[in-house]
Formats: C-alpha cells, structure tokens, sequence
C-alpha cells in the first residue's frame, strides 16, 4: 500500500480547453480537493485571475504523478508541496517554471523551504547563496483555459461568453 502523505499544488498557466477533461480526469483519480477536505475539484468552478490550488490526502508517497506531467507537457507552472512520512521521506517542495526540469527542495511540513546547514556553508560567496535562495521562490500565474470552442466544453461556467471588461472615466 506505501506510506500516505498530504499534497497541495498550486498550477497556473495556460491550459488547453481541449485538455481540460483530461486534467479534470487525472485530479479526480487522486481525489484533489479545492481546499483541505474541502469539495472535490470541479472545473466549472474555476476562478478568473487565480492559480488553481488542489490539495489531496491519504496520497503514495505525497505524490501524484499524472498531475506533475500534465503540467510539465502543457507547460503550465506549479509548486507542489508533499508532506513527509515519518522515516520513510521528508516533505518536500517541486517546483516547475513552465519549462526546463524540475526544482527539488527539502522542505517542513507548513511547506516551508528548508535550507540544510551544509548546502548553505558550500556557497562561497553570498550573492550566489542569495541567487539560489531566490530560485526556491517561484511566484504561479493565473490559471487561464485558452484556445478551443467555449460552446462545445463540457463545464457549463466555461461555456459563458467573456466578462466585458469594465471601464471607468477618469473625470
């Protein structure tokens, strides 16, 4: 069975409509929630202008795989953070920019970086420590659905015609 662990992702991005059912797919197979033990993830519910976050418990590992690839395959950016399992594996934090591999981090279970004393002491001039702590910090788009046909999405909110934007007189 492996040893469960906790999961929270925040994704942001351009993801394709046409691939929108297949994530959707991929997050239920892993019981993503909206929130901790919140509702299941719906992508009619989606909110304009915000990352997607999901969280899931109970995971192998803390992992879920099928999530990570979709996402480096779209390119959509994300930082996951999964929890540790006592003596089997730390917590740790993932990240991906939208492109290039993956960012690996030590991390504590309030999904906070962890910068062991020996990684630190290797650094010889502090602006590079400084530059490498900064990569650890990844700062996630919005989550966008682009391209396709609205009228033809399975997700009735995304078949709604775009919001006009709203303009204001500067008198």
């Amino acid at each position: 069975m492996g040893d469960r662990a906790p999961v929270h992702i925040t994704i942001g991005g351009a993801c394709p409509r046409e691939h929108l059912e297949a994530f959707a797919a991929h997050a239920a197979d892993y019981d993503l929630r909206v929130e901790w033990d919140g509702e299941p993830f719906d992508p009619a519910a989606l909110v304009a202008g915000e990352p997607l976050e999901l969280y899931g418990t109970e995971l192998n590992g803390g992992q879920i795989p099928e999530i990570d690839a979709f996402c480096i395959a779209h390119g959509l950016q994300f930082r996951r953070w999964s929890g540790g399992c006592l003596g089997a594996y730390l917590p740790e934090i993932v990240l991906f920019d939208g492109s290039g591999p993956l960012r690996d981090y030590t991390a504590s279970e309030d999904e906070r970086v962890l910068f062991p004393p020996s990684w630190i002491r290797s650094f010889t001039r502090l602006r590079d420590l400084k530059r490498e702590m900064a990569r650890a910090e990844l700062t996630i788009p919005p989550f966008e659905i682009v391209g396709g046909d609205p009228s033809r999405s399975p997700f009735p909110i995304l078949n709604a015609p775009p919001r006009s934007p709203v303009f204001r007189s500067s008198a």
